[in-house]
């Protein structure tokens, strides 16, 4: 859409919206129900995966109608939806059990389904335990039904069966509560919809289907309109956030374009807006996904802060500047040179000397561990772990004779993340014994997302895991192998190491170490931009 010479419209965007498809559902649901605001809609089936639902529901909030939740087991609205709702329209909606429904079904203006499994005879089937979120007041009454099919082609386990899905017959509609209500689906269907109802005047789907040339023809119409009247040409939605330097930051989208075309399309970001006033909202120009940040840095100044609304105002500034740097993780931070604005009192807990006897330790656990030394290979997590893994390849290599391949990997590429180090052999990971490598673990989030990122390049024989420091409060259940140094350390305290590469002598360049330090927060004020 940057280059192209005429206006690029969204036709459906894999599970996230479907906005042409939404302008025909409203304009059928207006023209039989002669208005939008105050309708109260239930949206059945598919909630999680069923893009027409995600911008049906975006609309619907603009117009004021209700909105009633009624999805099928584990197929809940996606939380990054609910979060928009909630920062730009204030908008909230209940979430009920089909149970629930049947209480509900009183004064039904429209039905929409979306399908699943076959063969159900009866509109609401099955027992539910559906979670409530978020909480809201149930309506007294339902304006309408939207129901969709099951996306399977949009779920990574093909076979994946999400519970009994809803099936839509004419014994629905037979209710006093019910029989004013429309019945609508975006077609095509599988098997939630019976077929008796076709020739139902309630049955809108084929009217859908229909409108959807025509109100397409209406909408090129007018965009060829707005570019012959220059006059109207629309606003700019925001400006575009222009990050000093590396590293951008990646869209939580892991089927955004960006993630696929990495080396010819960088991220692009604009402010968007939230609730939770600890992070700082951003949203991806090309699928709209929002990234809540929760790390920025000054690009000039080179320190890093917790953000919270306080900043906000500094962080405007920096992007006019630019200057803004954004981080997933303080270690990000640290890796990139940032240091904090602000921190308490500091300590050595290990010094060159300890660090150098610690790496003779993790090679000695593990050649003692793994036996056969042939089928390993060691992988670092960028930067201190690949420098730790090359130091413990070399213990190795002097101990045993044998040089195993080293590479490291970086959490935080979308593509070619792991890269083999001193120019070696093509890296290969199947069937291999395979040592991640890190400098600190403390939550564990970062060697999950190693460990995540090596089964995608093939299937190891074995994942083991080697750290120069372990201080605890893991936050998932990933426990060391081989363990250089145990330091108990308090949450909001932070271990730093320093590692220098090494020389031509094999030695350290540098004098390493590790430091302890404690976070101050609240972050009350910014420095400023020189």
């Amino acid at each position: 859409a940057e280059y192209a010479p005429c206006p690029v419209l969204n036709a459906g965007d894999g599970s996230r919206e479907h906005p042409t498809q939404t302008l025909c559902d409203l304009f059928v649901l207006r023209r039989k129900k002669k208005k939008l605001k105050g309708l109260t809609v239930a949206l059945c089936g598919d909630l999680k995966f069923g893009r027409t639902v995600h911008s049906l529901i975006y609309a619907l909030a603009r117009f004021g109608a209700n909105i009633v939740a009624v999805p099928t087991s584990g197929m809940d609205v996606p939380a990054y939806v609910l979060d928009r709702l909630a920062a730009e329209r204030n908008y909230t909606f209940s979430t009920v059990t089909m149970d629930e429904l049947k209480s509900l079904a009183g004064g039904l203006d429209a039905l929409y389904l979306t399908p699943s499994a076959p063969h159900q005879m009866a509109l609401f089937t099955g027992d539910l335990a559906l979670r409530k979120a978020p909480a809201g007041e149930a309506p007294a009454s339902l304006d309408a039904f939207y129901v969709t099919r099951l996306q399977k082609e949009r779920m990574a386990d093909k076979e994946i069966k999400p519970g009994d899905y809803v099936r839509f017959d004419a014994r629905a509609l037979k209710t006093q509560r019910t029989q004013e209500a429309v019945v609508m689906h975006p077609l095509p269907r599988t098997d939630e919809l019976a077929y008796e109802l076709d020739s139902d005047p309630r049955a809108v789907y084929f009217e859908q289907a229909a409108v959807g040339v025509p109100v397409r023809m209406a909408l090129i119409a007018w965009l060829i309109e707005q570019k012959r009247d220059q006059r109207t040409d629309p606003k700019p939605a925001g400006q575009s956030i222009r990050f000093k330097a590396e590293p951008y930051p990646r869209c939580a989208n892991s089927n955004c374009i960006t993630r696929f075309e990495g080396p010819h399309l960088r991220p692009r970001f604009k402010l968007a807006r939230t609730v939770d006033r600890h992070v700082l909202p951003l949203r991806c120009e090309y699928c709209e996904r929002e990234l809540n940040v929760e790390f920025v840095g000054h690009a000039r100044s080179h320190r890093y802060y917790k953000y919270d609304e306080n900043l906000y105002g500094y962080v405007r500034q920096w992007i006019q500047e630019p200057s803004l740097a954004v981080f997933e993780t303080v270690k990000q931070a640290e890796e990139h040179g940032y240091e904090p604005y602000r921190r308490g009192p500091q300590r050595e807990v290990m010094n060159s000397d300890e660090i150098a006897l610690a790496v003779e330790s993790l090679a000695n656990q593990i050649a003692a561990d793994v036996g056969d030394l042939t089928n390993v290979c060691l992988i670092g997590v960028v930067s201190h772990g690949a420098v730790l893994a090359t130091r413990v390849r070399d213990a190795l290599e002097k101990k045993s004779g044998t040089r195993a391949p080293c590479a490291a990997v970086d959490v935080y590429r979308s593509q070619d993340a792991i890269q083999e180090l001193d120019g070696g052999a093509p890296f290969s990971v199947e069937g291999r014994t395979i040592v991640i490598v890190d400098d600190v673990i403390n939550s564990g989030w970062t060697v999950q997302r190693a460990m995540t990122m090596i089964w995608q390049c093939g299937r190891p024989a074995a994942v083991r895991l080697a750290v120069l420091i372990d201080r605890g409060h893991r936050a998932v259940p990933i426990r060391p192998n081989y363990v250089g140094k145990n330091i108990p350390t308090a949450p909001a305290e932070r271990v730093q190491v320093r590692l220098a590469p090494s020389g031509g002598n094999g030695k350290p360049k540098a004098h390493d170490r590790a430091m302890i330090y404690s976070m101050v927060e609240p972050v009350k004020t910014a420095e400023q931009a020189k």
